[in-house]
């Protein structure tokens, strides 16, 4: 039989993911506190480092034994630590933005295919508030669309756009930045308020809501 350990050391290993959940719950608690006008989320900085923190744990934790084995001989024939490979993946995706042909798909699959598929989940939850959530994001994406309109004559000046903005589409839709709320709140909101003043002077009444 194995031997079992003692109920103070069981007490101890119980409590401490207790104890972090409480730590963070209060710091959580204190910068809302500290700014109660601000946007729910990290901004990019922290947000970013979060995310980087998940994406490491994600790709350390169980994923079956099938994908186990493999993810293993590819860091054995590399000599590359796993989260080095997902950063050389990550990087050839940010070269094929670049200098690929297909760096307009890229993006909008980055931008559309994820999102698409929390979205679908969203709606058929019986939970509103991450269809909120996610009809922010779409609102403010549609919003961004607008700007591929002119993107052939900003990749005559500025041949990152595409790179650019699949980072500002994960960076609006990551929940370690929620970035999408934020663009939200400061700009498209107060932008449609400014368009429903402007229509309600202009034709002498305000725009329907539903």
């Amino acid at each position: 039989a194995f031997p079992l350990p003692s109920p103070s050391k069981m007490a101890s290993v119980q409590t401490k993911p207790t104890q972090a959940v409480s730590q963070r719950s209060q710091r959580e608690g204190a910068a809302a506190a500290a700014a109660p006008g601000a946007v729910q989320g990290a901004g990019p900085i922290d947000g970013a480092k979060s995310a980087n923190e998940d994406f490491v744990r994600f790709l350390y934790a169980p994923h079956g034994p099938q994908a186990d084995t493999i993810i293993s001989a590819i860091e054995t024939n590399t000599k590359l630590k796993r989260e080095q490979i997902g950063y050389a993946v990550g990087g050839a995706i940010g070269l094929l933005l670049v200098f690929g042909s297909i760096a307009q798909l890229l993006c909008n699959l980055i931008g559309f295919a994820y999102p698409a598929y929390v979205s679908v989940k969203a709606i058929r939850s019986p939970s509103k508030d991450d269809d909120t959530k996610w009809l922010t994001y779409w609102t403010v994406f549609g919003f961004m669309c607008v700007i591929d309109f002119f993107a052939d004559s900003i990749m005559g000046y500025f041949p990152f756009f595409y790179l650019a903005k699949a980072v500002f589409l994960a960076y609006l839709y990551l929940p370690q930045t929620n970035g999408a709320e934020y663009c939200y709140t400061k700009y498209v909101d107060p932008a449609v308020t400014k368009f429903d003043a402007w229509f309600a002077q202009k034709f002498g009444g305000a725009v329907k809501q539903e």
